[in-house]
Parts: C-alpha cells; structure tokens; sequence
C-alpha cells in the first residue's frame, strides 16, 4: 500500500483530497496540518479512518516533517496562508509561511527519498489580468510595493523550488495552478464561500467595486479528479498544470445574482473596493485536458445549489 502525506490536509481541497483518496483501495494517508483552517471537523469519516494518520503540526518545523514522512511516496504540499485579508494583515507571515515551510518539506522530502512531489501553486502568479492564459504564459505579478502580492511571489518562488529540487534529487514534481476553486467545507475566504455565508445567515452578500471582475469557477470535485490524474500519471518529466473550469465564466456581479437566485431571501450589497482589483482569471486547460485527460463535469449552477446546502447545513462555520 502505497503511503501519501498531504500537507495542509485538514483543509478544504486537503479533506476532499482524502476522501476520495479513501476511495482507492491503494493508499494509506497521513494528514498534516496546524489546524489554522479546519475543514476535517466536517468530515469525521476520515478522522474515523483507519488509513487516515492525522498530524497536528507546522510545515516549518523540520523535526515534524521529517516524522510525518517516514516511508512517504507521494507528497501533496497544499499547506500556506491564503486570503486577501491575510496578504493585508500578516504579510511577512505569509512569505514566510508558503517559501520557508515549502522549502523545509522539501528538503526532508529529499532526505526521506520520496518519488513524487505534487505542489499547489495559485492562477495568481499570472497576476491582475489573466484572461485564458496557458502554462507558457509569462507570470506576471503585482508591485511589489502592495501587500496584495506576497501570496503570489511566494507561489511563484515555490514553483521555482520544487522544479529545482526535482532536478537536484530526481524525484518526480507536477505543479498545479488552480483557478477559483469552490464547494462544500470551504472555510477559508472566497467570493463562493463568502456569499454563502451571508444568504445561509440571511445577510446581504457584499460585491465590492462594480462587480465587473471575470472569474472562471471550477467545482472542488473536478479538481480532486485532476489531482488524481496528477499523481497517477506524475514522472521524472516537470509539468505545470492550469486546472479550472473555463466554461464556467462570470463576473462577480453576475455570480450574486445566481445564488440569490437561489434563495428568496438572499440581498446583493455594493460596497467601495477597498483592494486592487484583479480584473480576470480564466485559464486554458488544453494542457491539462490532453495529459491528464481532465474535463470539468460539474456547471456552475449545479455546483451552487450544493454548496449552499452545505452551509445552510452547517451554518457560518
């Protein structure tokens, strides 16, 4: 049984990660986290796993990695500080976070000997405006003078670490580059999320600016099955994966009025922009669709109604 530690496990993309993982009679899963962002209180099937290994524990800490990758094969390193709120409130955390604890998993990786190292970067090292942009597209970000850009400079310095050690210690790597990303147990922030709190509380969901910002929406179950793919197909040969769901493109504007849609009681609140805009995030995946054969299932509508079940269900987590 092949064994597979997901740093940041106990979050969102981590937990749904592990549950379809749990799914495939081959693996056995250590989840790493510090429990910053806890989707795993939402999922108890995999805490009642007997192939779930939970860790609590801090991606800087070499010692903890270096146990919690004991016979590791695969490593999917998910683990950072994310957020618009946090670039803006603890900027030199998250440097410090996303480059310092991803090369630290690295470089016990390296020393464990493991054979595949799976990394999530961000669609936004491609910076404001990236409308259907491939992997060979420049990266582009931000000045460096806005806080807003410190997730994506870190992004993009992991990238370069991961490729690099690959090179150095011949294991195998795949990069990918999620685009908007939603669904059920997302704590974290996000236009999605964040507006299903507010109709779930029967508040006014908040669009800030004009709401003319392009986003294309992927469901989280379509990006597990590219991950999936990923570390099935991941080799000595580096690839760097647009994963998202291009056919599913609105603006912000346009995304509130379909979960009000959804619910008579939901309100749509302009406020002022208070953060510099990023006018559009559409990716290519035609990479993506012919090695790894992936193809988004779910519409964006479909995937609405279920992730507001889901924080109707739950509540504002």
């Amino acid at each position: 049984m092949a064994k597979i530690l997901i740093t940041g496990g106990a979050g969102f993309i981590g937990t749904h990660l592990a549950e379809r993982l749990c799914g495939l009679a081959s693996w056995e899963i250590t989840l790493f986290d510090n429990f910053r962002r806890d989707s795993l209180k939402f999922a108890p099937q995999l805490s009642q796993n007997r192939r779930v290994n939970i860790v609590n524990g801090n991606v800087e800490d070499p010692v903890a990695i270096a146990e919690a990758l004991s016979e590791v094969d695969v490593v999917v390193h998910l683990a950072a500080i994310a957020g618009v709120s946090s670039y803006y409130a603890e900027p030199l955390r998250t440097l410090q976070t996303n480059i310092l604890g991803t090369v630290n998993v690295l470089e016990q990786a390296a020393k464990a000997g493991i054979g595949s190292f799976v990394y999530f970067s961000t669609s936004e090292v491609y910076g404001s405006d990236a409308l259907w942009v491939d992997e060979n597209r420049p990266c582009g970000i931000g000045p460096v003078a806005e806080s807003r850009w410190v997730y994506a400079t870190s992004k993009l310095a992991g990238e370069n670490f991961v490729l690099r050690y690959a090179d150095k210690y011949g294991f195998g790597c795949t990069i990918i580059r999620p685009f908007n990303i939603y669904g059920p147990r997302q704590v974290g922030e996000g236009a999605v999320s964040n507006f299903c709190r507010a109709v779930a509380a029967r508040q006014a969901m908040q669009v800030y600016g004009d709401g003319s910002a392009i986003r294309a929406w992927c469901y989280i179950d379509d990006l597990v099955d590219a991950v999936i793919a990923a570390i099935d197909r991941i080799s000595q040969e580096e690839r760097v994966f647009n994963i998202g769901n291009p056919k599913e493109v609105v603006t912000t504007l346009s995304l509130a009025r379909m979960m009000a849609s959804l619910d008579s009681h939901a309100k749509i609140e302009h406020r002022e922009g208070v953060h510099s805009e990023v006018r559009a995030r559409v990716p290519s995946i035609d990479l993506a669709r012919r090695m790894l054969k992936f193809e988004p299932k779910v519409s964006l509508p479909q995937g609405l109604e279920k992730t507001l079940a889901w924080f109707k269900q739950h509540g504002q987590n």
